[in-house]
């Protein structure tokens, strides 16, 4: 499969479902027979994976939400760097078949 490009769509596979486990105070991936336990950074990516926002806006989003977190002192990472860390990450789920990652072609005429 191609690459995953900033201007691609990700999507939670029709498979999966995210909760929030709220006795062991957990994201979960639901998948049929697995559960996997995803940390925060992996559950707020995923939360945005709804087929609406390229991974370029997913980014922005998870990097707005670090900048309203941080004190001024506090660095943010690089943006470049960022995307380049979720898209991987996106590329690990959709190996796994938790995502789906759809290329709509701008190019095209209809």
């Amino acid at each position: 499969m191609g690459h995953i490009l900033a201007d691609s769509f990700p999507k939670i596979a029709a498979k999966a479902r995210l909760k929030f486990d709220k006795v062991r105070e957990q994201h979960l991936l639901l998948l049929p027979e697995k559960v996997v336990v995803l940390n925060e950074t992996a559950a707020s990516i995923l939360t945005l994976c709804d087929g609406s926002l390229a991974v370029s806006g997913i980014t922005e989003h998870i990097r707005n939400s670090l900048q309203a977190e941080t004190t001024g002192e506090e660095a943010l990472p690089d943006l470049q760097r960022m995307e380049e860390d979720i898209t991987e990450f996106l590329m690990e789920m959709r190996e796994q078949g938790w995502v789906v990652i759809h290329n709509y072609d701008t190019n095209k005429t209809k």
